[in-house]
């Protein structure tokens, strides 16, 4: 009796799973047509500064054919613009910075070739050289003892590419000075870190010099010193003034030499990520009147026309107290670090 009973239950609950298998698949299947009709209107979700909005053909088609009349927008009154003030005609317009025409291109001492070259002079006033790095190996091959000893002599030779130049000309060699890997880790007793060589030891100082006075003998006219600073743990009203000896003393020597030093600084160099001077050491105020010019690379970003622009030329008539300085616009495959830059005065 009982299983008659069982089977009689079944019997009537058949239809009903029945159903629900049926609206199982029916669900299943809505699912799979909704992911389904979900990736498809991707291709047709076009993003706009105004936002996002469905660009589908039938209905482009449908609206192309809608009359450009049909329901105009309402015209809004015309907006009353008020007329210009008529200023002072003895006041002085503010002068916009301008592009000026003097031009320098850059070069790796390893770039150098015939074609290269003659190329780059074609309407440049002179030409920067990068002739070692940060680690220290030089470009071209020195009599300076002290790089032979340490094997940081290269093979090229700049002289007979600077003959091009006329006497006019700038012709400048960017030189690395106490940033020095390779003779700092493998003369400890003259160096400060593993990246920089000791400013105040006598040895590394003639170093300094007497590359700077090689690059004069082959035909540079303006050392342009980079990587001179102490590293940030040793700055200090002290250091700053070893420093400023050094390149009072630099100076004199190359001037004597019938050259010129100016030094490569950075943006970050003049001003923070706010736009406000930095303190620098040593102090770009007593550097100015040591060296014949700053150049200072910009980042890629800071262009003529850019508020970053503005603020580097407000800390430099800040820091320096003139508005003397040029924008160079960085030339096409020879720009220092893929930017612009500016030189001092």
């Amino acid at each position: 009796m009982a299983k008659k009973q069982r089977e009689k239950i079944y019997r009537r609950r058949r239809p009903l799973r029945a159903l629900l298998r049926v609206l199982g698949i029916l669900a299943l299947l809505a699912v799979v047509l909704f992911v389904v009709v979900f990736f498809w209107f991707q291709n047709f979700i076009v993003h706009t500064s105004e936002g996002i909005r469905l660009d589908i053909p039938f209905l482009r088609e449908i609206l192309d054919e809608i009359p450009e009349d049909a329901s105009p927008d309402p015209i809004p009154p015309p907006v009353e613009t008020p007329s210009p003030a008529i200023g002072d005609p003895n006041d002085e317009p503010d002068t916009p910075i301008q592009v000026d025409d003097f031009r320098m291109v850059y070069f790796q001492g390893t770039d150098l070739s015939n074609v290269l070259w003659e190329f780059a002079l074609e309407g440049f006033d002179g030409a920067l050289i990068a002739m070692n790095d940060d680690s220290g190996m030089l470009w071209w091959d020195t009599d300076v003892p002290y790089a032979q000893s340490f094997e940081l002599s290269g093979t090229g030779d700049p002289a007979p590419y600077l003959e091009q130049m006329g006497e006019d000309t700038r012709r400048s060699a960017i030189l690395y000075g106490f940033q020095n890997r390779l003779m700092a880790t493998r003369n400890p007793p003259i160096a400060l870190t593993d990246d920089f060589l000791d400013p105040a030891n006598v040895t590394v100082q003639s170093y300094v010099i007497d590359l700077a006075l090689d690059l004069v003998r082959l035909g540079f006219n303006e050392i342009v010193l980079t990587g001179f600073s102490y590293p940030p743990d040793y700055q200090s009203g002290e250091t700053d003034q070893i420093l400023l000896d050094f390149f009072a003393e630099l100076a004199n020597v190359l001037r004597v030499a019938g050259a010129s030093l100016s030094i490569m600084t950075q943006e970050a160099d003049w001003l923070d990520a706010y736009g406000d001077p930095v303190n620098f050491h040593p102090s770009l105020t007593a550097l100015a009147p040591i060296v014949d010019r700053f150049y200072c690379i910009l980042r890629p970003e800071t262009t003529l026309d850019s508020p970053q622009f503005v603020a580097l030329h407000t800390a430099v008539e800040a820091v320096l107290g003139q508005e003397s300085h040029r924008f160079v616009p960085g030339a096409p495959g020879l720009r220092l670090d893929e930017g612009n830059w500016i030189v001092i005065p």
